[in-house]
């Protein structure tokens, strides 16, 4: 099951969202998970775990060039060599058994061109989604055709936006051909914002499920900032029942995110 995180600009914290709501999955209800970034993004998911240096796994050389992480999957993928045993090589385990990432690769070959890479990073994704119950991509803000490509096969599209008049209208005026379905997410959510989740749902005639938040939160910023995300969130998931945490909200309402998502593809938690 692939879902995908996409946002219209950038800066809407996508990429810590997808990882948040992964994590909860994972620890929450044991699910397999998956993570990945397309090709030509900052590279920043990694930045977001404890495990984010890559573990020494060099693959391949080609034309002195060490290829390991997405770059070494599409070298693979461009020579029909690609199954699911390169992908398992090459993923990093974030939880045992339970969540693992795809990093970008330390090096970026310059014998992949553009459209090596359109192509291949569609059957990359499909590969990596054979290893986990759920894949999660993030595509960060992009408009091309790769993306819209990425997109359009997403079992689920996960468009999240910032509380900005100009980010939300540009993105609900905009067509999109999905197959999947499309929940929204107001990240960095703040209440007393005029576009908050009773105007937005009211706005653009919502149903219930469609709209759901990821409240500003500072510490949780600065977790992932400090690559120890993962960790915040399976910390507060203990202890989000009891009144004295002070992050009860913000995990009460990052559980209801991940489950209206699951609840999405399909999947009953």
């Amino acid at each position: 099951m692939k879902i995908a995180f996409w946002s219209e600009d950038d800066g809407c914290g996508t990429t810590s969202a997808m990882a948040a709501v992964a994590s909860v999955c994972s620890n929450a209800w044991n699910i397999k998970t998956v993570l990945m970034q397309s090709r030509g993004l900052a590279g920043d998911l990694c930045g977001k775990f404890e495990c984010g240096a890559l573990s020494g796994m060099v693959r391949e050389e080609s034309a002195y060039y060490a290829l390991d992480g997405l770059d070494y999957l599409l070298w693979q993928e461009k020579n029909n060599r690609l199954d699911t045993s390169a992908v398992r090589e090459n993923v990093v385990a974030v939880v045992k058994d339970k969540m693992f990432y795809l990093p970008q690769g330390r090096c970026s070959s310059p014998y992949l061109c553009r459209q090596d890479i359109k192509g291949g990073m569609l059957r990359v994704a499909e590969r990596v989604e054979q290893i986990a119950d759920f894949m999660f991509l993030d595509c960060g803000c992009g408009k091309d055709e790769m993306t819209e490509d990425l997109l359009a096969q997403a079992d689920v599209v996960a468009v999240n936006l910032s509380q900005e008049r100009e980010s939300v209208e540009a993105c609900f005026e905009r067509q999109r051909g999905w197959r999947g379905k499309v929940v929204y997410i107001i990240n960095r959510y703040r209440q007393e914002s005029v576009y908050n989740r009773k105007n937005i749902s009211r706005i653009y005639r919502l149903c219930d499920g469609e709209l759901c938040v990821v409240p500003e939160d500072l510490f949780f910023g600065s977790a992932g900032d400090k690559g120890q995300l993962e960790r915040f969130v399976r910390r507060h998931l203990k202890s989000a029942s009891f009144a004295f945490d002070p992050h009860q909200y913000f995990m009460r309402e990052l559980t209801r995110t991940a489950g209206l998502i699951l609840r999405a593809a399909g999947y009953a938690e």
